[in-house]
């Protein structure tokens, strides 16, 4: 067969039931035009200190490291592993959050994301030199106001962010996007009507289908 497309969906902190329920809708309008969809979550570290990876123990025999982000890594692995098969399959693979999730976490934590080498360790997750570089075909950032996110998050962003962030998490998200090709990436205002987000979006993931 020949090799698949890799979508992935990217959003702010807060808008993470609005994409899991847009990539449920997308997935079944797909399967039922005839295409072989699989879909798959990759967590960034911003998530897996929801999850409360950041509780874990953090001491091994060489020093001290970060719980959530060694778990983001073999999280990646995991995901770009089962991804490339899927794709040698020729199925369309939907993805909610990737790399830049990962990039936008790190600024967002002060961290330099190529001068402090995250991007090699991110790109041996992905595969290179392990099987194949897992890269999306296109990326589709749902934009959603900062002040939205905050509400849907609700008490969950207590200890972890303050709603400042999430205004600079957009400002990251969008500086990061724009160093994209054009053609890999598209940014659609989620505050339209959630009708209206799911057509524009299925009419992007349907035009590189051709």
């Amino acid at each position: 067969m020949s090799k698949g497309k890799f979508v992935v969906i990217e959003g702010i902190y807060g808008s993470g039931k609005l994409i899991v329920d847009l990539v449920e809708k997308l997935r079944v309008a797909l399967v039922k035009q005839g295409n072989d969809v699989y879909e798959i979550d990759s967590p960034d570290s911003g998530r897996a200190q929801i999850m409360g990876v950041q509780e874990l123990a953090n001491g091994w025999r060489y020093g001290m490291f970060k719980p959530d982000f060694f778990f983001e890594l073999a999280s990646r692995a995991r995901v770009c592993s089962v991804t490339r098969e899927e794709l040698k399959q020729g199925k369309l693979v939907l993805c909610k959050h990737f790399t830049l999730s990962s990039i936008v976490h790190a600024r967002l934590k002060g961290h330099d994301w190529f001068r402090e080498d995250l991007n090699c360790l991110e790109a041996r997750a992905r595969g290179l030199q392990f099987g194949g570089e897992v890269i999306p075909d296109l990326t589709i950032f749902l934009d959603v106001s900062p002040e939205t996110a905050a509400q849907d998050l609700g008490e969950n962003i207590d200890d972890l962010f303050k709603p400042s962030d999430l205004v600079l998490q957009r400002s990251y998200y969008i500086e990061e996007l724009s160093k994209m090709p054009d053609n890999k990436y598209k940014i659609i205002n989620a505050m339209h009507q959630k009708d209206e987000v799911f057509s524009e979006t299925l009419s992007l993931i349907q035009a590189i289908l051709k």
